[in-house]
């Protein structure tokens, strides 16, 4: 093995580790990180076996001396198909909302805060020009059921905290100055549960800067049907016919008047950080994004010191 390939290697691994979260072989050359030589998956796997710099234990691969995380990531599994059940529960409650287009389950493949007590993440992607509309219907109806998060009411309830429109796809514009491996790795884990029009695939295409970054670049993910939302029947009609009704001058009546009111309660929200120069707030026509405890610096950071380590040992 070159020392290239061995270092983005320790890369990835490095990474996930911050989460005590192994990786199968097949997952460790999807995520592999930084080398600019593709290598298909059989040679990769060859190449893996007998490396003395990395552990191996059930089919996973890891930092040499940390066995423990394989054990950690299988309690997963549970909890992981827990909380994707209640995600497409609250999916299928947000794909009746008229101009929602996509919904994605996020940071939950690697690990990331994976626990009994977290909250489920969702991206959310809405027809053009119907942002501010559709975001206080969603809101209102996952309130309504119970699965909305709130500040006191977090276990297993639904993250509202980002939206796009359909042609705000390329995050470039949010990353943080370079590598943003956290975002790179965000969005080559979105599950969606909600995807019609095969977003997913419009997403990795206006994301093609993470090739970059991923060698293999960024992968759709093949979804489980018992993880799939589809609208049939009633609802589909009745969505289709509030689309046609207020996809009108009326409905931009309806857009400018939810704007309004939820601006204006978002400036009496004080402690917010939505004026700071930065992209944990993001509040436009084109994007809601609500990540107060934005922590991808301090992941990087956490990344950055346990490569060093890697590397001097």
């Amino acid at each position: 093995m070159d020392e290239k390939l061995k270092q983005s290697i320790l890369q990835t691994l490095a990474y996930f580790d911050i989460f005590n979260y192994p990786l199968t072989g097949p997952e460790l050359h999807q995520y592999l990180w930084g080398c600019k030589k593709k290598i298909n998956l059989a040679d990769f796997l060859i190449q893996l076996s007998n490396q003395d710099f990395l552990g191996f234990k059930d089919g996973f691969y890891f930092l040499h001396g940390r066995e423990e995380v394989v054990a950690e990531r299988q309690s997963l599994v549970k909890i992981l198909e827990k909380k994707m059940k209640i995600a497409v529960r609250g999916g299928k409650k947000i794909a009746t909302v008229p101009f929602v287009r996509a919904v994605f389950v996020c940071n939950t493949l690697g690990g990331v805060g994976l626990s009994e007590d977290s909250d489920i993440d969702v991206f959310i992607i809405v027809k053009k020009g119907r942002l501010w509309l559709s975001r206080m219907l969603v809101t209102f109806i996952l309130s309504i059921f119970g699965l909305r998060r709130t500040k006191t009411k977090i276990n297993n309830r639904i993250c509202l905290s980002f939206y796009v429109t359909d042609e705000n796809l390329n995050l470039f514009k949010v990353a943080l100055s370079e590598p943003d491996i956290y975002l790179v790795y965000w969005l080559d884990q979105l599950i969606p549960i909600y995807d019609p029009d095969n977003l997913h695939k419009s997403i990795m295409k206006a994301n093609v800067w993470t090739e970059k970054y991923l060698s293999n670049g960024l992968k759709e993910f093949q979804v489980s049907d018992r993880w799939q939302v589809r609208l049939g029947g009633f609802k589909f009609g009745l969505k289709n016919f509030f689309e046609k009704t207020w996809g009108s001058a009326y409905g931009e009546m309806l857009e400018k008047q939810a704007k309004g009111i939820q601006i204006t309660r978002m400036k009496k929200n004080y402690t917010s950080v939505q004026n700071q120069p930065d992209t944990r707030v993001v509040v436009n026509d084109g994007m809601l994004k609500f990540h107060e405890n934005d922590r991808r610096e301090e992941y990087r950071k956490k990344w950055e010191d346990k490569l060093v380590l890697c590397l001097k040992k």
